[in-house]
């Protein structure tokens, strides 16, 4: 598999989040260079395969990937902050929905995925049906937040640093007195930065982060040796034990390769530390180092570069363990022909055709997936046509569906984290009164992602899929679907529809009437 595959594989994949899933058992080309970056869906002049399979009889198979990539919607977020549109190019629908926060299931049982449905009619199409289908894996939930012994390993300088140390600060200000945080640099003679550290003590913990500096280590991969040693140290027996490696899209921990990445990891998989690596950038997003460092270790990667992104994730990470709760995961929404004409799943507009290895790897605590479906019900004139629908599936004839009133089942597939043989299913009914749902008794969440949804459409393709919906309408069902908005990150998404609306030329059939 080459680098560009791997990446893509990590990258691609619908969001498990911790948002966006399944990464960690990698096969990557030894011979790679970890340092040099590829061009993803986060640039701007590419389009890359989306990771799921499909078969024009049985229809595609969402999977999923440990890393929550918020790239393409990072660099929507800094072009319209500048008045500048996204490239097209660049624009991944489900990364984008997938970028926020949802009120999703607790699980129940010894179950280890929760997952539930809900349908209504299309905002953007009257005469088709959006279907939501949510999941979320095993969070652990305990009544209070366990303790957390975190190892920061930062490598990173100029713009990038700086919006290291604001993350830093963000975590420190989210820290109680029960938890503990050290901080290894590549800069340095010893590069333990700060010792641990507990909560209490939060005035040591900003000095430390203060003196911040960039630097060379001879040899990166001992600081990182050297942060999994705290971390074993310092080991809370019922509590969050991880290594974040902060880093820019250059940083790789210090491996030359792939293969020293794998050996390294392989020494650690009994070690109980867990492992979350984030890419910080003042700049474009690119798919870097860090993303590949993550899959070798089994950990979760994410992209920030703004202070709601920090206080987002760093909430997630005091709260999730990362414990494994199952692997090769995959997800497939089968459909009625009796009520369903045809369908398609958006924000895949080009199926991979070769990425079983895609479906390989840990589902770990708390991460999260929405994913989106357009239908055609049985009996209307409708269709598409159009490469920017991307690919249309008609229900099988055969299915045993038909003789039910169900309109469709989601079924998900998956392995226990060390079991062999035969996998594990559990089935989903979507009942076929769902789809007279009017869209004003649909819920905030469903709401809200059909707004992303076709706010990525409107600035892909100027409104082939999304017809007469404009921006008015796409602000209209965002503010609808606003609700409490922990982090404001749905407030900033309806400000960047707006100043899309300001940016597009007054030609454009999706730009509606700008506010006075």
């Amino acid at each position: 598999m080459t680098k560009a595959q791997s990446v893509k594989r990590g990258i691609h994949s619908l969001a498990l989040l911790s948002a966006l899933v399944l990464a960690g058992c990698s096969s990557t080309d030894p011979n790679m260079n970890l340092p040099a970056a590829v061009k993803t869906a986060g640039s701007a002049d590419q389009i890359t395969k989306s990771a799921h399979k499909a078969n024009a009889q049985t229809g595609p198979e969402v999977l999923m990937s440990a890393g929550q990539n918020n790239g393409s919607y990072n660099n929507m977020r800094r072009a319209l902050v500048r008045s500048e549109l996204p490239a097209k190019n660049g624009i991944q629908l489900a990364e984008w929905v997938n970028f926020f926060p949802y009120d999703y299931p607790q699980t129940q049982g010894r179950i280890p995925f929760s997952a539930v449905s809900e349908m209504a009619n299309t905002p953007w199409n009257p005469n088709t049906r959006l279907l939501r289908v949510a999941i979320k894996a095993d969070d652990a939930q305990t009544s209070e937040r366990r303790a957390a012994n975190l190892v920061v390993f930062v490598g990173a300088d100029g713009s990038d640093l700086s919006l290291i140390k604001l993350s830093l600060t963000r975590l420190v200000n989210q820290l109680t007195a029960q938890d503990s945080l050290a901080i290894i640099t590549t800069a340095g003679d010893n590069g333990v930065l700060l010792a641990p550290t507990y909560g209490s003590s939060k005035d040591k913990m900003l000095s430390a982060i203060d003196n911040l500096k960039s630097g060379k280590a001879n040899k990166d991969t001992d600081r990182l040796s050297q942060a999994y040693s705290l971390a074993k140290e310092h080991y809370l027996t019922d509590g969050i034990n991880r290594v974040i490696l902060a880093g820019n899209s250059n940083f790789s921990a210090g491996f030359k390769d792939i293969a020293e990445a794998q050996n390294f990891f392989a020494n650690q998989q009994n070690s109980g530390v867990s492992l979350t690596a984030l890419g910080f950038t003042a700049t474009q997003f690119t798919p870097s180092s860090l993303a590949e460092i993550a899959d070798e270790g089994n950990g979760v990667y994410s992209y920030i570069d703004n202070q709601r992104d920090a206080d987002k994730i760093w909430s997630e990470q005091l709260r999730s363990t990362q414990t494994p709760v199952a692997k090769d995961f995959s997800m497939k929404v089968e459909f009625n022909p009796s009520y369903v004409k045809a369908y398609r799943l958006l924000g895949y507009q080009a199926p991979a055709t070769d990425n079983e290895s895609a479906n390989k790897g840990i589902v770990v605590t708390g991460q999260t997936l929405t994913a989106l479906y357009e239908v055609i019900p049985a009996g209307d004139a409708g269709s598409w046509a159009g490469q920017e629908f991307g690919p249309i599936y008609t229900p099988s004839n055969s299915s045993y569906l038909s003789k039910t009133k169900e309109m469709a089942m989601v079924h998900l597939r998956y392995h226990k984290p060390t079991a062999q043989g035969d996998s594990q299913r559990i089935e989903l009914p979507v009942p076929a009164s769902r789809m007279n749902t009017p869209l004003k008794d649909s819920s905030q969440d469903f709401r809200f992602a059909a707004a992303v949804a076709a706010f990525a459409q409107q600035l892909k393709d100027g409104g082939v899929t999304t017809g007469n919906f404009t921006l008015n309408d796409t602000l209209k069902l965002a503010n609808e679907g606003q609700g409490s908005d922990k982090f404001e990150l749905r407030g900033e998404f309806i400000q960047l529809v707006k100043n899309a609306q300001e940016a597009l030329p007054k030609a454009s059939p999706v730009k509606g009437k700008e506010d006075k």
